[in-house]
C-alpha cells in the first residue's frame, strides 16, 4: 500500500473516534436545566339532573369546540391590565383547552340528561342535534399585584342536524375571583368559574319541546 493511500485509511481511522467524543460532548448539552412544567386539569363539579326532567329522546353530537385566538393550546392564559397576552411559565393544562371544553361540556350534559345520549366527533353514530361551542374567554386576568380574576365565557350554538336549522344560541359565563396569587389558587379559580358556566350551558341547552 503506498504511503498516501495508507495515511488516508488509517486518517479515517484516526479521527472517527474523535468525532464520536465531540458528539457525545454536543449532546449533553441537549439537557435542560429548565424546571419540568406543572401540569394542571381542569375537573369542575357538574351540575345534576333535576329530578323533573322528562325522559329524553334526542342525541346530541358536541363539536371541539372554536377558540378565541391564543386560547387554542394547553397553556393557561392571562392577561395585565387587559390588553397584554401572556401565559403562566412552566405551567399548562393536560390537553389543549378546546379539547379539555369539549370534554366537560359532554360529561355536563351527559349528567343532566336532557339528552338520551352526548358524544364527541370520534363516535360513529348519527345524532338528532350537533352543539358548537366558542370559547370566547378563558383567562385570568390581573388588574394589579393581588390575585386574578379568572373568566370563563362560552358561546353556545344549537342546531339541528339533518336540516342545519338554528335551535338555539346562548352564552355561558362566570367570573371568579383567585383565593391566592398561585398556580394552586389561580387552577382552582378556573376549576369553579368552568364549572359554573358548564351549569349555566346545561340550563340553555335541551331540545326543543315536542
Amino acid at each position: 500500500m503506498s504511503m498516501v493511500n495508507w495515511f488516508r485509511v488509517t486518517g479515517r481511522r484516526a479521527w472517527l473516534p474523535s468525532l464520536l467524543l465531540a458528539c457525545a460532548a454536543g449532546c449533553s448539552g441537549l439537557h435542560s436545566d429548565q424546571p419540568a412544567p406543572q401540569v394542571y386539569r381542569l375537573a369542575p363539579t357538574l351540575p345534576a339532573a333535576a329530578e323533573s326532567t322528562p325522559a329524553a329522546s334526542a342525541t346530541l353530537r358536541v363539536l371541539r369546540p372554536l377558540a378565541a385566538p391564543g386560547l387554542e393550546s394547553d397553556a393557561i392564559v392571562l392577561t395585565r391590565s387587559g390588553q397584554r397576552f401572556d401565559f403562566y411559565a412552566h405551567s399548562r393544562w393536560t390537553a389543549p383547552l378546546p379539547e379539555l371544553v369539549q370534554s366537560g361540556a359532554i360529561d355536563a350534559l351527559r349528567a343532566a340528561g336532557r339528552f338520551r345520549a352526548v358524544q364527541g366527533e370520534a363516535v360513529p353514530l348519527d345524532s338528532d342535534y350537533v352543539l358548537q361551542l366558542e370559547i370566547r374567554r378563558f383567562q385570568a386576568e390581573y388588574q394589579g399585584d393581588g390575585p386574578p380574576l379568572v373568566r370563563v365565557q362560552l358561546v353556545a350554538t344549537l342546531g339541528r342536524r339533518t336540516d342545519r336549522s338554528l335551535v338555539a344560541s346562548a352564552v355561558a359565563e362566570s367570573d371568579v375571583p383567585a383565593q391566592a396569587n398561585r398556580m394552586q389558587g389561580v387552577s382552582a379559580a378556573f376549576e369553579a368559574a368552568f364549572g359554573q358556566a358548564l351549569a349555566q350551558l346545561v340550563k340553555q341547552v335541551q331540545p326543543p319541546a315536542p
